[in-house]
């Protein structure tokens, strides 16, 4: 069974930024190390790095007319049409989205970073196959920085086409690559629920509470692990504290 593009839009959207955030600064995730070489020098650059800056502080309006300034002043600039597809992503404008992604890779097709992002639309849109081969051209780069977030991202397209035992096995290289990778931790601790090994979810929430956000959906997950290994005191904290910092979130509705 397959997923509706309306259910990614938050995972999605997050990632982009991440993304957004490798590519246009040149520094990988969550470690200060450049994710690709420099494309080189072009008189859209002062564009791409003001609509950036519009990116980060969500102010998509004037960060799309950057983004538009910037490819109509250097149409071959691979990164002017890469920010360009990420204020239309954003913006849910999906077919100015999906132009934008496939120029910026047909313009710099060595780029890891434009390839796992334009892999992951294509995911979201249901195109999975095509998605997984650019996310895997991306991952095929052995200097890229940001495989963890591509991982992520091929794991994700997979839970969307059902194939759940390539989602398990893209989480884990995830952590493999990096172990305090929190959204790999979270999603592998679902996995494991749902497949009753509640044990081993224990164990990855665990671990994902020294590096992850105590989000609604993480508190859930935690209390629903507790609840199935017989500790109902801790559940009745985990939930308690989901009621009252996240009180009108829909998990308190599934608890």
């Amino acid at each position: 069974m397959t997923e509706r593009r309306g259910s990614l839009i938050p995972r999605l959207s997050s990632l982009l930024l991440v993304l957004l955030a490798l590519t246009l600064s040149g520094c990988g995730h969550a470690l200060g190390q450049r994710t690709h070489m420099p494309e080189g020098e072009s008189p859209a650059d002062l564009y791409v790095d003001l609509a950036t800056e519009y990116v980060q502080r969500r102010q998509w309006e004037i960060a799309l007319e950057r983004a538009q300034q910037a490819v109509a002043t250097d149409r071959r600039s691979a990164r002017a049409h890469y920010i360009l597809a990420i204020v239309y992503e954003q913006l849910d404008q999906r077919e100015e989205a999906q132009r934008a992604f496939a120029t910026a890779v047909r313009r710099a097709p060595r780029n890891p970073d434009y390839r796992n992002a334009w892999g992951a639309v294509l995911c979201a849109e249901g195109r999975h196959d095509e998605g997984l081969g650019e996310i895997a051209a991306a991952l095929a780069d052995p200097l890229y920085k940001g495989q963890d977030v591509a991982l992520m991202n091929a794991a994700d397209c997979s839970r969307m086409a059902g194939r759940d035992a390539d989602v398990k096995r893209y989480l884990q290289q995830a952590l493999a690559r990096n172990p305090n990778f929190s959204p790999a931790l979270l999603e592998l601790a679902k996995l494991q629920y749902r497949q009753g090994d509640y044990q081993s979810a224990r164990s990855l929430m665990a671990r994902y509470s020294h590096t992850g956000v105590a989000t609604p959906d993480a508190l859930l997950l935690a209390a629903r692990i507790e609840r199935q290994l017989g500790n109902a005191p801790l559940a009745r904290t985990l939930e308690r504290t989901l009621r009252q910092r996240f009180p009108h979130s829909p998990e308190v509705i599934e608890l």
